[in-house]
């Protein structure tokens, strides 16, 4: 039964890994709900994103192993509802204020 997750990615802060990672999930048929990108204040050739996305508890564990396998992407991580999105992104947005 698909519900909605959040996907945290930390990563590279390449010309093209936002552009690779939405393809890895246009391929699997993820929904993107929401997404913010940005890049870290201390090291700007790091960033990360934060997604949130409808899918299967299958699927979005095989989406989180396919992006680890991108070059680019350090690790990645998921979470069950979307609570975790808004606290996520609630400090982000605190960190760049």
């Amino acid at each position: 039964m698909k519900q909605e997750f959040t996907l945290e990615i930390v990563s590279d802060n390449n010309f093209s890994v936002l552009n690779r990672i939405v393809n890895v999930l246009n391929r699997r048929r993820v929904r993107i709900k929401k997404l913010i990108a940005h890049e870290n204040e201390q090291d700007f050739t790091r960033g990360s994103a934060i997604l949130l996305v409808y899918t299967t508890p299958d699927l979005i564990e095989k989406v989180k192993h396919q992006l680890e396998k991108l070059i680019e992407v350090e690790h990645a991580n998921y979470y069950e509802g979307s609570h975790q999105y808004y606290t996520l992104s609630e400090r982000n947005n605190r960190q760049v204020a």
